[in-house]
This record gives C-alpha cells, structure tokens and sequence, in this order.
C-alpha cells in the first residue's frame, strides 16, 4: 500500500509532536524527492525512469511505490516543495504584526529568495515540467502559487492604506514581485560573480521599488 505523503512531512520531518516512525518516513520521502529532483533537473522528466531513481537510491522500484503511486506523483511533490516553504515562511513574517508592512515584505522576499538558491534544481523542475503533472495536481500547486500572491498582495494594500507605499501601487504587483523570485534560477549561478547574499539584496531593493517603498 502506498503511504499518503503531504509537502508538510517532506519540508518539516521533526515538526512538534512528529512521532519518531511519521519523522523516519519523511526523512526516506524526502531522500527519494531529493534523487529525483535532481535526476529530473539533469535528465528531463521524460527522460528519467523510476529505475533510474531506484538505482540513484540503490533500493528498488517496488520501494519507491511504498511511498509514491507513480513517477507523477513525485514530480508533483517536488513542484510542490518551493512554494510551500515559501508560504511557510510567509505565514511565519506575516505574524509578526508589530512590524511594518515595509520591513515585512523584505523579510519575505529576503527569505523566499534563498530557498529559491537552495531549491534551485526543484525550481528548475517545477518551471520546466509542470505541463506533466495530472490536471488536479497542476490546480492543486498552482492555488498554493496564488495564495502566496495574493496574501502578498494583501500585504501591499495594507502598506499603501498605512502610507508606507505610494497611492498608486496596485497590489497586482505582487505578481511581479513573485515572477522576480521564481526567476532566480534564470540568471543566478553559484560560480557566478554575484553572491547568493549579493544577489538576494538586490530582489529585495527591486521588490520594494515595485511596491512603491520609500
């Protein structure tokens, strides 16, 4: 039987009151999503079997269908993984009520933007291979992208309300603001000559350009 994985199990295995068997199945999901990401990143999806993953892993196929019904089904957890640390981390800034709407938005971009050099190859793959997820799964992951959008943009309303960005920003540019992180993978390189440091200041100081911030 195949054992029901959520994105939360993969991005948080020792969540608080995790028990020590659901923390072991994370952390073997999370091995097989890691071997296949990159697999995919190299290869293409079309490319790559889930004898190649086995034998990445060295287990065997009837192993990874313990834990996933099909090859799909792996892709959609590692389309899946970015943005649902990114709404993590959303939630997380968007708590903090005592700060400013301004420095907020920073903090989330500044955050976001490293989880997209560290997933870098899942990002890759998300951009790259989502046409090949099923119609349900492709819904599924593209509401999460518009959650974050929106309570970006949300966020944006209540800065101009409060004065802290200019009248007549749209919160419509929330959308661009996630386009600028997404994209990273586009321009950034590790050997490239900006660093990731470097290269995340300057999303934040565009991104609070878009919205409007003094």
């Amino acid at each position: 039987m195949t054992v029901a994985v959520s994105s939360d199990s993969m991005i948080n295995p020792r969540a608080p009151g995790a028990s020590l068997k659901s923390e072991f199945v994370a952390f073997k999901v999370n091995r097989i999503v890691e071997a296949a990401s990159h697999l995919f990143y190299e290869r293409g999806y079309s490319s790559c079997t889930l004898d190649n993953v086995a034998s990445q892993l060295s287990v065997t196929k009837p192993f990874l269908y313990s834990y996933f019904r099909n090859k799909e089904a792996i892709l959609a957890a590692i389309c899946e993984v970015g943005i649902s640390e990114a709404l993590a981390v959303l939630e997380d800034v968007l708590a903090h009520q005592h700060e400013s709407h301004r420095a907020r938005l920073a903090e989330v971009v500044r955050k976001v933007g490293r989880i997209v050099i560290d997933r870098q190859e899942y990002v890759v793959v998300y951009q790259r291979e989502m046409k090949h997820l099923s119609a349900d799964d492709y819904k599924r992951i593209l509401r999460l992208r518009h959650s974050f959008d929106h309570q970006i943009g949300t966020m944006i309303r209540e800065g101009v309300a409060s004065g802290e960005f200019r009248a007549d920003i749209d919160p419509f540019i929330a959308v661009w603001i996630g386009g600028l992180i997404s994209w990273i993978p586009t321009w950034y390189s590790p050997t490239g000559k900006r660093t990731a440091d470097e290269v995340i200041e300057y999303l934040v100081e565009a991104a609070l350009r878009l919205a409007g911030a003094e």
